[in-house]
């Protein structure tokens, strides 16, 4: 009897010892993933931050796009304008060829400026699938990176905002590592509300807890829709919801309450 004692425990034992392993590999192999996919998606946002501000910058009205069909077609047959000096005016021994040119005329400005291809600058390599391609978040199954824009207006000043955005959900496997997936939101959600300014909708998000200020509700202006039950900035509203946390680059957030926003896309 004894020896089946021993022998059921040291099976309990090893049981426990497994068990143990297998969940500190399982936390280990969502951390690797989460890790690869996440720096796998902001490599690929590198590039499309690059080629849309290269496609605002060769715009006359100094705009971004939403519309994926232009910034591709923009990626194949695109150029990019660059200047440059043609004689370097902190060298003295340009400044008498400087002083001879402008005395013709005063209008002349000391300046190259080249045309170069948006594939042999940014797009190096890549083929036209490759840049097909360049709309869809890697691991999602296609889908794509969500885009909105905005024109920031104070007094005659105008700037034009971007913001592209990757949800973790959509490249992220919650199925597999779905306690790991919120334990991750949970510690970013932590962190958004520790490091945002104090308000009454920051202290309600605090109190609900990430799952339930991430939920959607009944809209009363439409029946039969849902949305966020939070949103982020009063002007531009950013729809707190699951898909708030993830990849971004670009900004819509209030940053004077002296200006005014126009041509929201948010809906």
């Amino acid at each position: 009897m004894k020896r089946v004692f021993q022998l059921l425990l040291l099976v309990a034992i090893g049981g426990l010892c497994y068990w143990v392993y297998d969940m500190i590999a399982v936390n280990v192999n969502a951390e690797e993933q989460i890790k690869e996919r996440e720096t796998i998606v902001v490599e690929k946002a590198k590039v499309l931050r690059e080629l849309m501000q290269a496609y605002k910058d060769s715009r006359p009205d100094k705009k971004y796009t939403t519309n994926w069909d232009t910034i591709t077609e923009f990626a194949k047959n695109g150029v990019i304008i660059e200047k440059s000096e043609i004689y370097d005016e902190n060298n003295l021994d340009n400044k008498p060829k400087l002083d001879s040119i402008r005395k013709v005329n005063p209008k002349w400005k000391n300046q190259k400026i080249d045309s170069v291809s948006v594939r042999k600058t940014i797009l190096v390599g890549y083929s036209d699938e490759d840049i097909e391609n360049l709309r869809y978040i890697p691991f999602s199954n296609k889908k794509m990176f969500q885009l909105d824009t905005v024109t920031y207006v104070m007094g005659t000043y105008k700037s034009h905002l971007l913001r592209c955005h990757a949800p973790y959900v959509d490249f992220l496997n919650t199925d597999e590592y779905n306690q790991q997936f919120w334990n991750m939101l949970e510690t970013k959600f932590d962190l958004f509300i520790a490091n945002s300014e104090a308000s009454d909708q920051m202290k309600k998000m605090k109190a609900d807890g990430l799952k339930a200020a991430i939920q959607t509700v009944d809209d009363k202006m439409n029946p039969g829709k849902k949305v966020a039950k939070y949103s982020i900035g009063s002007v531009v509203p950013i729809p707190m919801d699951i898909e708030f946390f993830g990849v971004t680059f670009g900004s819509l957030e209030e940053n004077s309450d002296k200006g005014s926003w126009e041509d929201g896309r948010l809906e």
